[in-house]
């Protein structure tokens, strides 16, 4: 019986999905010099059936920046636009922070990925922050953050130097689960960055 248009489109769909956690992952833990023959193998699919999806390595890199900076920058932005006091919104994202580390590989896999995307120099061939669908996170972080020195729930100092340093607490401790390593996340250890003791 000859395949529905709805059946080789599901089957496609979840080929490609295959291909994207097999990148992502890879590219989390070992950089961007991952080759297309590593990626078909994690993900099971032949070399030739991942460039029916993909052209190039350098395209599937710029759809799975292009995912992970648009999760990061719409959640952020989500906090930094909803109803509450600065206090509320900063010690919600570190339970996000902290589930993420506890439950959710893809998340730590997204964290690392960007870091290893970072720092390779990659150029993806379309802008990747400060477009409709994908804010700067750290961006509407920093916004929290200046907000939340106004109320008096955190501490003084450069709001962009504490967001930098925020998030490379969550990204050492991605690389650290990435190695292995069963390190807890403590989310008053994380809160202690940014808020003032009586805050936390």
């Amino acid at each position: 019986m000859p395949r529905s248009k709805e059946t080789f489109e599901a089957m496609r769909e979840a080929t490609r999905q295959k291909i994207e956690v097999a990148a992502l992952s890879l590219i989390a833990r070992k950089g961007i010099s991952v080759t297309v023959d590593e990626i078909a193998k994690n993900a099971g699919v032949s070399k030739g059936l991942l460039y029916n999806h993909y052209p190039s390595k350098e395209a599937l890199i710029g759809e799975l920046l292009s995912q992970a900076v648009t999760i990061s920058g719409e959640t952020l932005r989500q906090f930094a636009e909803s109803e509450g006091s600065a206090l509320s919104k900063i010690k919600q994202i570190t339970s996000v922070m902290c589930d993420m580390f506890s439950e959710n590989n893809r998340g730590i896999d997204n964290f690392m990925f960007m870091a290893q995307v970072g720092m390779s120099g990659f150029l993806s061939d379309k802008p990747v922050y400060n477009t409709p669908n994908a804010p700067n996170p750290l961006g509407s972080l920093v916004k929290i953050i200046a907000i939340g020195q106004h109320e008096g729930f955190v501490v003084s100092g450069d709001p962009t130097e504490l967001a930098f340093t925020y998030w490379a607490a969550i990204q050492g401790i991605c690389c650290y689960k990435i190695m292995g390593m069963s390190i807890a996340a403590n989310s008053v250890m994380l809160m202690r960055i940014l808020l003032k003791e009586n805050c936390l």
